[in-house]
């Protein structure tokens, strides 16, 4: 159980041809307990097809907020698996869909004459399987002087997420992001963790990036939780606080 818990500029990058199921080694940096399920069937999902830079529109069901068209990384669907920074501005608006998965923009410091090169750079120096996830690793798909994509792999059943950054509207509007499961309800927590790793090296090096916490996305975090204690799969819940204790559900009857 991992996608499937209870429910609660540069242009695009090319398609990328997949299966659903595939068998092949995962990708080059994967941790070498890979090497246990590599012969197991793989779910990678599929990509959505507009993904990279595009018009995006936001707040055109909204009745209190003006619609906004701009360029931009594709928003989220409400599910609790995804963040991006496109989304309705009221929060009100947000959760008539689902969850609240917007996240403020990511904003190098002033002195920083490249940031997106240094971006890139904390990106490709994540270590796959920190914090016991990704540890099939990943790989950059596109990479331009402003945008970023890179497919990230579960360690098992090889469920692929996709990573965008993108600097659409220049270093003041900060760098777009997102980040998001291809299968399933949840994602047991994966995508704040790689974002809040990724955003803790940029953190060092000072820029401003608000960190994904129980206290901004409460609905999300529940769903993870929520899932890691359905989940028969003991390593789901390896390094959070249900590996030794489980949540507290009110008696029936």
């Amino acid at each position: 159980l991992r996608r499937e818990a209870l429910p609660p500029g540069g242009g695009p990058p090319p398609a990328v041809a997949s299966s659903p199921i595939r068998r092949a080694g995962a990708f080059d940096n994967a941790i070498p307990e890979y090497a246990s399920y590599v012969d197991k069937a793989k779910r990678r999902g599929t990509p959505p097809k507009d993904l990279g830079v595009l018009k995006r529109t936001i707040n055109e069901q909204s009745i209190d907020a003006d619609p906004v068209t701009f360029s931009g990384l594709r928003g989220c669907d409400g599910k609790p698996n995804c963040f991006s920074t496109t989304g309705d501005s009221l929060l009100e608006d947000r959760i008539l869909t689902g969850v609240d998965t917007l996240i403020s923009p990511w904003r190098p410091p002033a002195d920083d004459p490249a940031p997106f090169k240094t971006l890139a750079s904390a990106v490709k120096e994540y270590k796959p399987g920190q914090s016991f996830i990704d540890g099939g690793g990943f790989a950059v798909v596109k990479e331009t002087d402003s945008y970023l994509y890179v497919q990230f792999e579960a360690l098992k059943k090889g469920y692929i997420d996709d990573v965008e950054f993108a600097m659409a509207g220049g270093r003041e509007q900060g760098i777009q992001v997102r980040s998001s499961s291809r299968v399933g309800q949840t994602d047991f927590g994966v995508n704040a963790i790689r974002l809040n790793a990724i955003a803790a090296s940029l953190r060092a090096k000072g820029w401003a990036i608000d960190e994904i916490t129980p206290k901004t996305h409460q609905d999300y975090f529940y769903a993870a939780d929520d899932a890691r204690d359905q989940t028969f799969d003991k390593d789901r819940r390896k390094g959070t606080e249900m590996e030794n204790g489980r949540m507290d559900r009110p008696a029936i009857g």
